[in-house]
């Protein structure tokens, strides 16, 4: 069933760009940077553009396989599936993220009176239905909704125009470069080189040859559009007020006078992490197919959905301890999955073509 899926070039790209705008819409990575988030998220974004010249490189010198066959084959089989099995702890995790994320902005937002539990619950069932109907009708739907997510973006971004300050963008770099980048480093590993679980995905892609070009255009479309909210937040509500708000664009589209904007934005956001998270889920239950030598995913698409509630629901307490975790812990956790064993994958994967060459 896994070698059977099959997503044209424009679903992949959807399902490209929607990943990369996932949570990252939500809590404005780059917020750290105060004025200067839009030099960090620059910085981050031509960061992701090379990381995604690293993914795709590998992929074409391993096409047609999925990133856990890559590390079996240039790690050996033994070290390979200690590596996959970690990747696929990975994908989980990063599914939990997105659930909490997602779980805790309702909350506070919209369902105040509802059990945090009940909202991450419901959302994964909806996801556990798209993962047994196959990625293909998750594509499909992408072409229908996600298109939505620009035009929204582009509706508020023109609308917030008579609240803009010029005067929030500077001083440029008052506090030095130390806080740009570090806030381009967490833009580097959040959204941009979590798309490494899109190696999971490329393989589904009827050409390979269209890979380079959808991805590269994806981020490229995805990174200009994260570009213009960053600027649209710190032009709106300033710096000071960026840095402390959790949640950015619930208080900044609140500015627009006599339009009622939550509503739009919480289905935007929302269809941004439906699929990321279900990116996420099929990486993962995938991985432990073809780890155990099966073929059909769907047996563990439930388990996984459950696991990563779980993981969700108890591995933060509140959504301080969730924040805390996302702006200083994440991205030393994830630079290993993220750019140190790619570039070994690349490094072994060029050793042994000269090899075999010569």
């Amino acid at each position: 069933m896994i070698r059977d899926t099959r997503i044209s070039g424009y679903q992949l790209s959807l399902l490209m760009m929607s990943f990369i705008f996932g949570s990252s819409a939500i809590v404005a990575p780059a917020a750290t940077a105060g004025q200067d988030a839009w030099l960090a998220f620059i910085l981050g974004w031509l960061g992701g553009l090379l990381l995604m010249w690293l993914y795709v490189t590998i992929y074409l010198d391993n096409p047609s396989r999925t990133l856990i066959e890559i590390l079996r084959i240039c790690f050996g089989k033994y070290l390979g599936s200690v590596l996959a099995l970690l990747y696929i702890a990975y994908f989980l995790h990063l599914a939990s993220f997105v659930f909490r994320d997602y779980g805790e902005y309702l909350t506070l937002t919209t369902y105040t009176l509802t059990p945090i539990a009940f909202t991450i619950g419901c959302f994964a069932l909806l996801v556990a239905y798209c993962l047994k109907k196959g990625l293909e009708v998750t594509g499909r739907a992408a072409e229908i909704l996600i298109p939505y997510l620009f035009i929204v973006a582009i509706i508020v971004f023109l609308t917030l125009i008579p609240e803009y300050e010029l005067k929030n963008l500077t001083p440029i770099l008052e506090n030095g470069f130390a806080p740009v980048a570090d806030s381009s480093l967490r833009v580097l590993t959040f959204p941009f080189g979590e798309t490494v679980i899109f190696l999971m995905i490329f393989p589904a892609l009827y050409s390979a040859r269209k890979v380079e070009r959808i991805a590269f255009l994806s981020v490229s479309i995805m990174g200009f559009t994260l570009l213009s909210i960053t600027v649209r937040e710190v032009l709106s509500l300033g710096p000071d007020l960026l840095i402390r708000l959790v949640f950015p664009p619930s208080i900044s589209t609140e500015l627009t006078p006599k339009i009622q904007f939550d509503p739009l934005i919480a289905v935007n956001l929302l269809l941004g992490g439906w699929i990321k998270i279900t990116v996420c889920l099929y990486a993962a239950v995938v991985g432990i197919t073809q780890l155990l030598g099966l073929d059909d995913y769907r047996h563990f698409v439930l388990p996984a959905a459950i696991l990563a509630v779980g993981l969700s629901l108890w591995t933060f307490n509140n959504i301080f301890e969730l924040m805390h975790i996302s702006q200083k812990l994440y991205y030393y956790y994830v630079i290993p999955f993220q750019v140190i064993i790619p570039v070994f994958i690349l490094v072994i994967t060029k050793l042994k073509k000269v090899f075999k060459a010569k």
